[in-house]
Parts: structure tokens; sequence; C-alpha cells
């Protein structure tokens, strides 16, 4: 069956939700407990089946996030000719140095403060801040350009599953 990769994310996430659901389940029925002179409860557990079916879920997860990955390294994303895998790695790493940016642009250009003995220490970035603050802004901008370009590859590539 041909669907889009973002229709692909979705299976995997309704799969990986149904496998969470069953090993909450186990976890819940996997034993009884009774006292002395007490019947055992009757349950409708079976270990076998539901190992079977924990490994049918994995194996469906595997091979639809096979499938994706594969499409991932070939499907360019347009105004940036690099692939979908290259786009979530650049991604990552655009997020990371915009929250350094954003932690420079909060400093304070000059400031002055007084010990608890009374000496005035003088404290100045060796950068200017605004600067980072407009880079921190740009570089928001291109993240959000890269991230509907993403968005947008996801909607409009297919994948077999």
């Amino acid at each position: 069956m041909k669907v889009c990769h973002k229709e692909a994310m979705k299976a995997v996430k309704e799969l990986e939700q149904q496998k969470a659901y069953l090993l909450r389940s186990e976890n819940r029925l996997c034993s009884v407990t009774f006292k002395d002179g007490e019947e055992k409860p009757s349950s409708d557990y079976n270990y076998k089946a539901t190992r079977k079916e924990i490994a049918r879920l994995d194996g469906e997860i595997r091979r639809i996030k096979q499938a994706l990955a594969v499409a991932n390294c070939a499907v360019k994303i347009d105004d940036f000719n690099i692939t979908i895998g290259e786009a979530l790695i650049l991604l990552a790493q655009l997020n990371n140095e915009h929250a350094q940016l954003e932690r420079l642009a909060e400093e304070v250009q000059l400031s002055r403060s007084i010990t608890q003995t009374g000496i005035v220490v003088h404290r100045e970035c060796l950068y200017d801040v605004k600067t980072a603050a407009k880079d921190a802004d740009a570089l928001n901008k291109k993240i959000n350009k890269l991230q509907v370009a993403l968005d947008r590859a996801n909607l409009v590539n297919f994948v077999e599953i």
C-alpha cells in the first residue's frame, strides 16, 4: 500500500501505541494473587500469544521505519537541495545553534555588581548582544522555512508499506 511519509509515520506511532498498551496489559495480567486456601483466579493472559503479538508489532514497525529510512536517503527537500535525512540532521543542528544564540542574546552587554566585600566588579560580553539577537531571529526564520519544506516533503512523497 502506498502512503505519504506522514501517513507512514502515523502508522508507526499507532503500532507503537498498540505495543505499549499490550505491554501495560501484560504487566497487569501476567500474574494473579490469591490467599492460602482460596482458589486461584482464572486469567486470559497467554504468554506465548503475547510474545507473538509483540514480535508481529515490532516487525511491522521495523518494516515501515526501514521503508521511511530508505526514502529519507533519496527524497530531496525543495529550496535546500538536501535529502530528508540530511534535513532532519540539519534541523537538529540549527535548533541547537538557535538555543545557544538565544542564550547569548539574553545577556547584558555591560553589567556592574558589588561583591559581599564591597568590591565593584564589571562584566562585559566579548560580542555584540544585539547581533546575537538578530542572528537568533534570522536562524529561527531559516528553521521555520526548513521545517515547512520538510513537512511538505513528508506530505507529497510516497512510500510503499
